[in-house]
Order: C-alpha cells, then structure tokens, then sequence
C-alpha cells in the first residue's frame, strides 16, 4: 500500500485506511523502520504517566521539511513556548516533531496526527521518541486551552468540553456544549499535577 496521489491539486495524501499500514510497518519519516504500534484508547491515569513531557504552551512556530533526501516524507516540527512546565521540562520552548505537512505544493496527511496552528494554546502530554506523533495516544494527550466565559477551559477530543476528571475517567460534553461546562485550565492543571505527584516529582 502506498500513500495516494492527487495530481490535480499537486498534493500528496495518506488517508484515514493508509494509517494502518504506516503505523503496523513502523514507518518512520526518515524511511527507518520502528517497532510496531497499535493506537489503543488511554484513560487519563495513563496518559499522565506514560508522558515524558507535559506542559502547557502556545505554539509560536510551525515548520515542515522533507524528512528524508529523496524527498519522499514529510515531517512537521512545532516549536512551544509561554510554558507552563508540569513535567520533564527544562528549557523556555519545547520542539515536537510530526509526521506529515507541506512541503513545495505537496501535502502528506496522516490519520489521526494532530495538527496546530500558530497561536494554539494547548496542554501536552508527550513522549521523548521519534515516531509519527510523540504525543501520547498518538493525539489522546492533546488537550485545546481556549478562552470561556471566566477565563481559560479546557477541550477534549473534537473540540468538546471537559467536564471533569474522575480519577482515571476524562468526562467531556457535547461539542455544542456551552463552555461554562467546561473544566477550567487552573482546575484541570491541578489534577494534572495530582497524578504526576504519584508517579515523580513534577517540574515546579
């Protein structure tokens, strides 16, 4: 199976049935081969512990590269800062790397990758390894930080509402949800730093 071409718009794609094949073969942007991974759904215990680095930031920079000389893989690096550091960070910016993006009116997606945009203000839960998509989960440890009616909240997957966290168990409310629902970001960080307490000591 291979990534399919769109020549009239001069893209290339990986869609949502090729993330199997690139995830089960271990295909690395620089054409190396890793373990095989299998995504499976993560409760939030999880995703605190399994994370090497956890933070709160906004994105200030979004750069893809070809990933390899041949000019066959893209990779997208997302540069972090106005850090809010909970864990394994020690520096004012934090660099992620992706896989996929856009490169010279080529794009390459990859299923399930999240994707930010300059000015994203984000809660990340992420590995310290080269893969397709460091964040834990592969997008499960993402969390969107936007404005609410009393200050920042906080959004789960498809853009819902965090309503809460009952220990293991991230509760979210429908995307039509208003944002007073919504867990707020000093709430939703003090839970956070709860459960890296009982695995380590997280980063003041």
């Amino acid at each position: 199976m291979t990534p399919r071409r769109d020549r009239r718009e001069g893209a290339r794609l990986r869609p949502a049935f090729a993330l199997a094949f690139w995830i089960a073969s271990g295909a690395l942007g620089d054409g190396r081969l890793a373990e095989a991974t299998t995504v499976i759904a993560k409760d939030f215990r999880q995703i605190c512990r399994e994370a090497d680095l956890v933070f709160v930031g906004t994105v200030v920079e979004v750069e893809s590269a070809w990933a390899d000389e041949k000019k066959q893989s893209i990779e997208t690096h997302v540069m972090f800062s106005d850090l809010l550091p909970l864990f394994g960070v020690d520096g004012p910016t934090v660099r992620l790397r992706f896989g996929g993006g856009e490169m010279d009116g080529m794009r390459e997606e990859i299923a399930g990758v999240p994707r930010f945009s300059v000015g994203d203000r984000v809660v990340i839960f992420a590995r310290n390894e080269r893969s397709l998509s460091p964040i834990v989960g592969f997008h499960q440890g993402s969390f969107a930080v936007v404005e609410g009616p009393n200050g920042p909240v906080v959004l789960g997957s498809e853009h819902r509402p965090v309503t809460s966290v009952d220990g293991a168990q991230v509760r979210l409310g429908a995307a039509s949800a208003s944002l007073e629902s919504a867990l707020t970001l000093d709430a939703f960080v003090d839970v956070v730093r709860r459960e890296l307490a009982a695995r380590g000591t997280p980063t003041p």
